[in-house]
């Protein structure tokens, strides 16, 4: 992980950029909350997350990505406390760079460089993980279900 340019030691307890940013905020006491929020605010770059997942044979791994680029809407998100808000903003921040775990899972997944156990066993939502699969998204999902859903019409029988 990447904050300020300095690598922070993993912890199964952040293994995504929103939750290290979130225990980044709660190391500090709950009165310094509203400050270290403006400070990461303004000073944050970017957070990179990163889990290595086995090739399908077993002889290596693959690099799944997150990445969080501090946009000024992350910045707004990240003063007003919305840590929370964080992983939907990013699924839908491609063009800016962004990407989840669960959209990185997909893509390898989809070019076949990780199995489908491997890639739900990851993922930070099997749930979600699974219907971008069914639904054969792109690393878009939410525009590619979109733009399915445009396509569908009710039929009177």
């Amino acid at each position: 992980r990447i904050f300020l340019g300095v690598e922070a030691k993993h912890n199964k307890r952040d293994q995504n950029a929103n939750q290290a940013l979130d225990r980044i905020i709660q190391f500090f006491p709950p009165e310094q909350h509203n400050q270290i929020g403006m400070d990461l605010s303004l000073n944050l770059r970017a957070i990179v997350a990163q889990q290595l997942v086995p090739t399908p044979d077993g002889k290596g791994r693959k690099a799944v990505i997150e990445v969080l680029i501090n946009t000024p809407l992350v910045a707004d998100m990240i003063r007003k406390g919305e840590v929370h808000k964080l992983k939907e903003l990013m699924a839908k921040s491609n063009e800016a760079g962004m990407q989840t775990f669960d959209q990185a899972l997909y893509r390898l997944y989809a070019e076949g460089s990780i199995t489908y156990e491997d890639a739900l066993a990851h993922a930070d939502s099997a749930n979600d993980l699974r219907l971008m699969i069914k639904l054969g998204a792109d690393a878009r999902g939410a525009d590619k279900l979109s733009s399915t859903v445009d396509k569908l019409s009710i039929q009177d029988d």
